[in-house]
């Protein structure tokens, strides 16, 4: 039980370190990602190609809440670089309000998409696949 693990823990790793190479591996090109401004609900924000120049796609996300009523306000470009990525601020505004921000960087094209849980299988999917096969193909049959 052991190798076995052992084997799937390896073909893994096999899997992930290919995928990484081919992303390096593959030529340069513009970067596009999600593009909008202040706007209310992630489909009103369309793809756009980046200029030569910009590596990353940006979102931001900024919700003021309270116990009856919130409010979104979204925003996704292109961009140069990214400082404080990934990070999540909340604070009270007053004694009723709530304000959350939420800024994502990544750097593939079209990553600034709308979080989608249901693609996650679709994600998984392929690499496990793969992984499980190599796991067959490597262990010694008795």
């Amino acid at each position: 039980m052991t190798q076995l693990l052992l084997a799937l823990w390896a073909s893994l790793m096999f899997v992930e370190l290919t995928w990484d190479l081919m992303i390096m591996a593959a030529p340069a090109q513009n970067l596009s990602c999600f593009q909008c401004f202040k706007v209310s609900h992630f489909n009103q924000c369309k793809p756009k190609k980046c200029q030569a120049n910009e590596n990353v796609c940006l979102s931001n996300e900024v919700l003021l809440y309270s116990n009856t009523r919130s409010r979104v306000q979204i925003s996704k470009r292109c961009a140069i670089g990214c400082s404080n990525s990934n990070s999540l601020y909340e604070w009270p505004v007053n004694n009723i309000f709530h304000a959350k921000i939420t800024r994502q960087c990544c750097s593939v094209t079209l990553c600034n998409r709308a979080p989608d849980n249901r693609d996650l299988p679709e994600k998984l999917l392929p690499p496990m696949a793969l992984s499980l096969l190599c796991t067959l193909l490597s262990t010694p049959v008795l």
